[in-house]
């Protein structure tokens, strides 16, 4: 039996000291203080342990021999433990496994959805590396595994300590994540912060015939990004009940990824068929990924006879380390008046996402009442920050907007694309965060039980950010660029009490928040032996800051059924209603934050600014909802090897809203079979299906009459938006999954088999009132009450896995993999013809419409 000794805390950070220049760690997911991923695995041994999982001498239950199953049915697993061999004379055993071998890919090894989150590379592999030391006396520990598939595609995990005493983990582990292999981009620098064009194009300058070949002749890319992650975590005993733990994890994000482009108007004009013959550009380009988070947290808890405590600080710290984007626009930009440009905007410009800071301290108190009682407090209090530097407004040179005639606009880029044009130099955003909650419980009896809980949230945003320009007294921000207002008068994002006046734009940022204030009050009751309910009743006030709503109140009701009466069969069910109402809908809140709010703002011909939207709409998350949910679990035990379970579940959302969201369906059906006649054999079958269901709606506006008489009208059915161009559309989808595992050990050779099966499919459907509602001319094509092709998506994955003993101590494992998949998406059709239509250019093919991957391996098994 493991004696438990105390250790002071200056040794746990001695021994801290000395054990980071080890490799990385393990665990298990009970930690107090976890660092790293809950699961350490990759595609050649997803679970991690395969080659350990040998059925140890303790039964089938941890709890004690004998005990077959869960109290609700369910089988326990076979627990695994490798053989342990004595180390020297003392105390100490120890065990390990060193499995090296070959790895060869053939088929369509580039296939996106194949290499998505798996590095696999042709040549030698550490398949596993684990080896670990334990002390049955004293309790102590040691445990190192680790893997390695590729330079981007591994894990180290280091565990050690005494149970009871003191623990220490580190780790180390790099996740690929492919986002497309199939990609083309026509810039040069991809994967920095400026994108310049090649040869061959002029930015500003290029006909759609040269960027269609310089598209044709750019290099097949892969687009994606790597993860590392490395922590350390350290927790132990500090004095008697207190115990102090720690942990920092750092994560690092390299590569690159899809991005945007916008010049501006390219879809309302096309090139041909218009009398501006194109404009700007709809250009998706790539972004560098250049990212560090690293997580801090500390803790110290207290476990006493009547009273517990708890205290823990969480940060969390971002890093962008690059933090823009620029890239050149290879189209011109004309404008819809037949003006000249004063200048080419050749240029676009994002800023990327910036540093941040986010602290949280929060605080724990709970203690032991009578009638098996319990009072839990809870408060804490957060803080989100961000003042990063800011980037000037525009980078162009020279001059926007017009050149002449009676829309002439001229903007000098010198006033804007210096960091002198802001209003402040760095963000200054803040939003700090409160949480209060105490819950009280008690159980009277052993068939009565009841518990109430009330929690107040508040977020208050403090972020206050006026945009104004020093250097020419103007409100606002250059749109796109300067692109937009190239392309049509007065859209340039700018305002001012001279040309300007009647432009309503955003000048200053909208400090959203809320107060959140829940209600919770239950009850269990055990009616007889074989059945037990519980009822809960919640009531969620919200009061949105800034928003649609000034309060949301929602009353949600839940009943909960467990029952044995069935026989051997366990049935769980439960029933949920929840009704959210609020106060009056404001369908524009936002005119503080705009121009029109301003001294000197004239709305144009004499007129309320255009509307902001229609006034039928309502968001989501505002609207009136009525939600019902439905759950059933069954699970019958077959005999003392045998399990089958199923579960049954439904929700259906409905909105009170002509325009937006109006109502979601999900139902879905999960089986499985599973079967442990002994240690050496196991067996599973498992089925899924679910349907989801979407319909939203909206209306397009009258383009005709915007900015004159009619246009501040936001009636549904009135001039600007008139029922003529009301749409709706309608998403469904359907996911099946399907699986067969088998798993038996000869005796002197062990095989491992398994089927996945994944599919995907989705239609939209969509209907108009007519082709007023279609806001691009090819659109006029589609025919009502229609639908767009059938999207699918499709994956089977077979595995096969021999193992088998040369020595005592060397083993053989023989393992092979075939994937296949098909794909289809209507977004990416005509994308094998070309990526270059009109004025927009896209970089991705898409997924590989087929594909099929066999993967075959041999290792050498060494027990050390």
């Amino acid at each position: 039996m493991r004696t438990i000794k105390p250790m002071p805390f200056a040794i746990l950070l001695g021994l801290a000291g000395c054990c980071m220049a080890l490799p990385a760690v393990a665990g298990d997911g009970s930690d107090s203080m976890r660092v790293g991923d809950l699961q350490y695995g990759n595609g050649l041994d997803p679970r991690g342990w395969t080659p350990l999982m040998a059925p140890g001498d303790e039964g089938m239950s941890w709890l004690h021999p004998g005990q077959l199953r869960t109290p609700s049915g369910a089988l326990y697993p076979y627990p695994y433990g490798p053989p342990t061999r004595p180390l020297g004379g003392g105390d100490w055993t120890y065990w390990g496994l060193l499995e090296l071998g070959y790895i060869h890919v053939n088929g369509d090894r580039n296939a996106e959805f194949f290499r998505q989150y798996t590095d696999w590379k042709n040549g030698a592999a550490l398949g596993l590396f684990a080896l670990g030391f334990d002390n049955r006396k004293t309790g102590g520990y040691v445990e190192f595994r680790g893997s390695r598939l590729s330079a981007d595609d591994q894990y180290y995990r280091l565990r050690a300590g005494r149970y009871g005493s003191y623990k220490i983990e580190a780790f180390y582990r790099d996740i690929p994540h492919t986002v497309s292999t199939s990609a083309y981009p026509v810039w040069n620098g991809v994967g920095s912060t400026d994108l310049t064009l090649p040869s061959g194009l002029t930015p500003g300058d290029s006909t759609i015939a040269a960027v269609q070949q310089a598209s044709r002749d750019a290099p097949r890319r892969s687009i994606g990004l790597t993860r590392t992650r490395e922590g350390l975590s350290l927790e132990g005993e500090l004095y008697r009940h207190w115990i102090g733990y720690a942990s920092v994890t750092n994560e690092e994000r390299n590569g690159t990824r899809l991005w945007g482009g916008p010049m501006f108007f390219s879809f309302a004009f096309p090139s041909t068929g218009s009398p501006y013959g194109g404009n700007g550009g709809v250009l998706e380009t790539v972004r560098p990924i250049d990212f560090t988070t690293t997580d801090v947290n500390l803790g110290l808890r207290n476990v006493g006879k009547l009273w517990r405590f708890n205290a823990v600080y969480t940060g969390s710290f971002f890093r962008d380390h690059k933090d823009h984007l620029n890239y050149q626009n290879p189209f011109l930009i004309t404008n819809v008046v037949g003006l000249p440009n004063a200048g080419l905007v050749t240029d676009g410009q994002f800023s990327l996402e910036p540093d941040n800071d986010y602290h949280n301290l929060r605080l724990e108190l709970s203690r032991e009442l009578k009638w098996h009682g319990e009072l839990s407090l809870a408060a804490a209090y957060g803080t989100m920050r961000q003042n990063d530097t800011l980037l000037p407004p525009v980078n162009c040179t020279g001059t926007l907007g017009f050149a002449g005639g009676p829309f002439q606009q001229l903007i000098p880029c010198a006033d804007w694309n210096t960091t002198a044009a802001l209003s402040e130099s760095s963000a200054h955003a803040r939003i700090d965060t409160g949480l209060f909650d105490a819950k009280l419980s008690f159980h009277p009896s052993s068939a009565f039980g009841w518990h109430a809980d009330l929690r107040y949230y508040k977020e208050d945003n403090k972020t206050r950010y006026l945009a104004y320009n020093p250097l020419t007294g103007q409100y606002g921000y250059i749109s796109e660029n300067g692109s937009q207002g190239s392309v049509v008068p007065g859209e340039v994002g700018i305002f001012d009490n001279g040309y300007y006046s009647t432009s309503n734009v955003q000048i200053a940022n909208i400090p959203f928040g809320y107060d959140d204030t829940l209600f919770e009050l239950g009850v269990d009751w055990n009616a007889s032996r074989d059945n037990s309910f519980n009822l809960v009743y919640t009531f969620d006030h919200n009061e949105p800051k800034h928003r649609e709503r000034k309060r949301l109140d929602e009353q949600r009701l839940k009943l909960s059924w467990v029952s044995k009466s069935l026989g051997d069969a366990t049935l769980r069910a439960s029933i949920e209603y929840a009704d959210r109402t609020g106060g009056h809908y404001d369908y524009d809140p936002y005119e503080a934050y705009y121009s029109a709010s301003l001294p000197g703002y004239v709305p144009a011909d004499g007129i309320a600014p255009t509307a902001f939207t229609v006034d039928a709409m309502r968001k989501y998350d505002m609207s009136d909802r009525k939600e019902s949910k439905a759950r059933v679990i069954l699970l019958y035990p077959l005999g003392e090897s045998s399990t089958v379970s199923a579960t049954f579940y439904g929700s259906r959302d409905q909105y009170d809203a002509q325009v937006g969201r109006q109502n979601t369906r999900t139902t879905g059906f999960t089986g499985e079979w599973d079967w442990q006649p002994s240690p050496r054999t196991n067996a599973s079958v498992y089925v899924g299906a679910e349907s989801t269901h979407l319909k939203f709606a909206n209306v397009a506006d009258n383009e005709a009459i915007v900015g004159a008489a009619g246009s501040e009208d936001p009636s549904l059915g009135g001039p600007l938006y008139p029922l003529e161009n009301y749409w709706h559309d309608l998403d469904n989808e359907r996911d099946y999954n399907a699986g067969v595992n088998f798993s038996h050990d000869f005796g002197r050779v062990r095989l491992d088999l398994g089927w996945n099966y994944t599919q995907s499919l989705s239609k939209l459907d969509y209907a108009y009132a007519s082709t007023a509602a279609l806001t691009h001319p090819d659109a006029a094509a589609l025919t009502p009450d229609d639908a767009f092709p059938n999207n699918h998506y499709r994956s089977s994955t077979f595995s096969a896995s021999l193992g088998f003993p040369v020595t005592r101590s060397v083993g053989v494992r023989l393992f092979g993999q075939y994937q296949s998949g098909s794909f289809l998406d209507w977004h990416y059709l005509g994308f094998d013809d070309t990526l270059v239509y009109d004025h927009r250019i896209y970089t991705d093919e898409g997924p590989q419409l087929h594909y099929s991957v066999t993967v075959v391996g041999v290792m050498l098994n060494v027990k050390l």
